[in-house]
């Protein structure tokens, strides 16, 4: 799909995370080299277009140096995915569309999992009166954690919590999410019966 170097780097994402932090570009095009393609599928499973899917893949290249310098990134491969997912999820806000949810993630088991699913399935406008739904703690942990993407540390150095508060409040709030979620599509679904 996007054009590649012949030469593979042997060094590790964190370590080309590094030097990129350390001003070498050519460490840009190493992990352009790697992770290009699958971001663009990241795009197209959200955005279900290829030409906004390569703009929002060049566009997320072009910032990652800065991205990188301002996080702390530990495991660049999900967090990557993640800030990707960021972006087709702020371009669909703009657009006012509604999310749909991914058939793997409604089957699965793993309560993370479906937490996710029905995140992914409410339209941004259910989410954000969701989220506004939520005790002060569980909001704000929430808010910095999935939008603005800061890390555990980060978020409980903006909040005065502890790592373990923080990480109980997300863990609380995305289970209150859902609930809250589950049930607006319960009373939309209700309403639609009788309408």
């Amino acid at each position: 799909m996007f054009l590649r170097r012949k030469a593979i780097a042997t060094l590790t994402d964190e370590e080309l995370v590094q030097l990129l932090r350390e001003g070498h570009r050519s460490a840009l095009g190493d992990l352009w080299d790697r992770y290009a393609d699958l971001l663009f599928g990241v795009g197209m499973k959200y955005l279900k277009d290829a030409e906004r899917s390569k703009d929002e893949v060049v566009e997320l290249f072009a910032g990652l140096t800065e991205l990188i310098r301002k996080h702390e990134v530990k495991n660049f491969r999900p967090w990557l995915h993640t800030v990707m997912r960021n972006r087709c999820l702020q371009a669909l806000r703009k657009a006012d569309k509604t999310i749909p949810l991914a058939e793997d993630l409604a089957r699965s088991s793993d309560p993370a999992e479906q937490d996710d699913a029905v995140l992914h399935e409410a339209s941004l406008q259910q989410l954000e009166q969701a989220i506004s739904q939520l005790n002060s703690e569980q909001e704000q942990c929430i808010r910095l954690f999935h939008l603005r993407q800061r890390s555990y540390q980060q978020v409980a150095q903006d909040t005065g919590l502890s790592t373990e508060q923080v990480r109980s409040f997300l863990q609380n709030g995305r289970r209150n999410l859902r609930l809250i979620l589950e049930r607006v599509k319960t009373t939309q679904h209700h309403a639609d019966q009788n309408a």
